[in-house]
């Protein structure tokens, strides 16, 4: 059993966003051959010393407000998004009641194609779906594949881009490494030092053993801190 961290596509890089298969778990950490590759906060923290946090390097966008407005110069967005996004163009942000409007027209999507994925909410307010093994009883991988990006896009793919940058990424730094240890460091998973060559060796070590990891992915801090910016633990038996 081997388990990995990936990076799903998301619309800050012109794709469909996709959540992928499998949660950190405690029994993951069990398995000496777990290893780590690259694919596709609103938390306080009760230290005294603040983190110290990147800000510098090439952004998304100059603000939130000018990011919703790059959103809505794609062609694909669907009514709903639409009308959510030009809300968060004139607001810079996205309301947690219209993002779980979003979530429960996604479910309800994938509930009317067969699919049944478990919903959970993690703790920054963004809603994590994860497919069972088998992805249901539609038929293949592919096809439920399929199913799933035609109702992101028909519902609410680019709220669900733009609310988790807003969440775990306000900064809108265009380096989802240096992002991500930004959002680990505010939640008091990673120490101080933690770097985004850091992060990225972590990603890159194929062959690392969970229990080398320099933070537990099954935290449910850095739960939130991953799957908001796109990464998710999968769990593949070998």
């Amino acid at each position: 059993m081997a388990s990995a961290l990936e990076r799903r596509e998301t619309h800050s890089a012109h794709t469909v966003a996709r959540p992928l298969t499998g949660r950190a778990t405690a029994s993951t950490r069990s398995h000496p051959q777990a290893f780590i590759v690259l694919a596709l906060l609103a938390l306080v923290t009760s230290s005294c010393a603040s983190p110290s946090i990147a800000t510098e390097g090439q952004r998304l966008a100059s603000s939130l407000e000018a990011y919703a407005q790059q959103q809505l110069a794609h062609d694909d967005l669907s009514d709903w998004d639409r009308a959510v996004i030009e809300k968060a163009s004139r607001t810079g942000t996205v309301s947690q009641a219209d993002y779980d409007e979003g979530a429960d027209n996604f479910e309800a999507c994938l509930n009317s194609a067969g699919l049944r994925w478990t919903r959970t909410r993690l703790l920054n307010g963004v809603v994590e779906f994860q497919p069972p093994p088998g992805l249901g009883a539609t038929g293949s991988d592919d096809n439920a594949a399929l199913i799933q990006a035609q109702c992101y896009q028909s519902t609410y793919a680019y709220t669900q881009d733009f609310f988790g940058l807003q969440q775990a990424n306000p900064e809108l730094l265009a380096d989802f490494s240096l992002a991500a240890v930004n959002c680990l460091k505010k939640a008091a998973v990673v120490d101080d030092d933690f770097t985004a060559d850091d992060f990225d060796k972590v990603v890159g070590a194929h062959d690392s053993p969970v229990a080398d990891w320099p933070f537990d992915v099954s935290d449910p801090r850095a739960q939130t801190c991953l799957y908001s910016l796109g990464y998710a633990v999968v769990t593949d038996a070998k």
